[in-house]
């Protein structure tokens, strides 16, 4: 007698389940790898720059890049233009003159003076203007290379375009996270591996949290401590 093409029925839906349940985990593997794989190479550049700026920006000292190169610029507007108050006027005019290429951060019009201020990631610009003479200063500070990717970094100065790209990219990267551990679960020679260096990551990050934040805290001038006069202690009163 031959044997069934299909297995018993009792067994039937027990197999139709792991059939499916397969057919799923397949499915969400390929999905998984491919999502993985294009994600990662379409915001490679940004993801990258979001992991060296981790370094740089714990590190602004090392790469110079608390410390701008300081030009002081003195020019002149016109009287006229002044006395019409026409502040976009007065914005157009400072940047065909002294070539400002940042986005206006402020424009405060005074008693005797406008104060101006201009700021992109790597230069920042302040601007005095007298009213009666138009005479107009110009405190120009540059920063370095790290000091742009830093600000970046932080979306500081960068406007809203480049807001856009700091969400885009932190939803990649928690995507391509996630696509990793289903692709890591796939492998099961590797789970026992994989799941101790995951527990060893959490593990020491809650640690150091718990234990070394915020740190030690800073150290006290001796010169200054040294010349500030103690005060008395009086007994308080009964």
């Amino acid at each position: 007698m031959s044997p069934p093409d299909h297995p018993p029925a009792v067994n039937r839906s027990r197999y139709l389940g792991s059939h499916i349940r397969i057919r799923l985990n397949r499915r969400l593997l390929d999905y998984s790898r491919t999502i993985h794989i294009y994600l990662s190479m379409f915001g490679l550049l940004v993801m990258f720059l979001f992991g060296l700026t981790g370094f740089t920006v714990n590190h602004e000292a090392w790469f110079g890049a608390t410390t701008p190169r300081v030009n002081e610029i003195e020019g002149r507007t016109p009287v006229e233009l002044l006395a019409r108050h026409d502040g976009l006027r007065i914005v157009e005019h400072l940047r065909s003159t002294f070539k400002i290429a940042g986005a206006m951060t402020a424009f405060d019009d005074l008693d005797d003076r406008f104060s101006v201020g201009f700021k992109e990631p790597g230069q920042i610009w302040e601007i005095e203007i007298d009213k009666a003479t138009g005479v107009t200063r110009v405190h120009h500070e540059m920063f370095n290379f790290a000091a742009v990717i830093n600000n970046l970094h932080r979306g500081r100065y960068a406007g809203g375009a480049w807001s856009w790209v700091i969400d885009i990219s932190a939803i990649m990267i928690v995507m391509a996270c996630g696509t990793g551990i289903i692709l890591w679960l796939a492998l099961s020679r590797r789970r026992i591996i994989g799941a101790l260096a995951l527990l060893l990551g959490i593990i020491g990050t809650v640690v150091i949290y718990v234990y070394w934040v915020p740190g030690a805290d800073a150290r006290l001038n001796p010169a200054a401590t040294a010349t500030r006069p103690v005060p008395a202690l009086t007994e308080a009163p009964r």
